[in-house]
């Protein structure tokens, strides 16, 4: 396994925790699916899913590592097709819940996998008018070293 691999794990574990019986707004929680695609709304909703983007070395000292690595996560859930919006920002809000309370204020650390997490941003997703399925995620970017020799 790579340290990319265990910090997916953690992310996912974080995910994993939002549900309403823990005292989040949503179930997203329920189904936590590492870069699922094609999602079937009958049997998949409410979820989220952890789409892990391009590392992006920050230097190149050798065989130790330093990267940067993006993060989206993409929640899908039932909602007010007259007010999305509303369920979106729910779901904004438990997924920033999830991934940064209970870490140090001057930065995440994930358990001691990473240098550093810092927010880039939410998305509420488009779809069509009407629709009672809303989607809304969050993206982030997660600082760590990896020894390339050493995974």
């Amino acid at each position: 396994m790579s340290k990319a691999s265990d910090i997916a794990a953690e992310l996912a574990a974080r995910l994993a925790t939002i549900t309403k019986a823990n005292g989040y707004n949503t179930d997203i929680g329920l189904h936590v699916f590492r870069g699922k695609r094609r999602l079937d709304e009958e049997h998949h909703l409410p979820c989220v899913v952890l789409v892990e983007g391009n590392d992006t070395p920050a230097d190149d000292s050798g065989t130790n590592a330093s990267l940067n690595q993006r993060y989206l996560f993409e929640a899908h859930d039932a909602c007010d097709p007259d007010h999305p919006n509303d369920k979106a920002h729910l779901i904004i809000a438990d997924l920033k819940r999830a991934i940064f309370s209970g870490e140090p204020k001057h930065g995440v650390r994930l358990n001691g996998k990473a240098k550093q997490v810092a927010y880039k941003g939410r998305t509420i997703g488009a779809r069509e008018d009407g629709a009672a399925i809303v989607f809304a995620g969050i993206h982030i970017d997660v600082f760590y070293t990896e020894d390339l020799a050493n995974p």
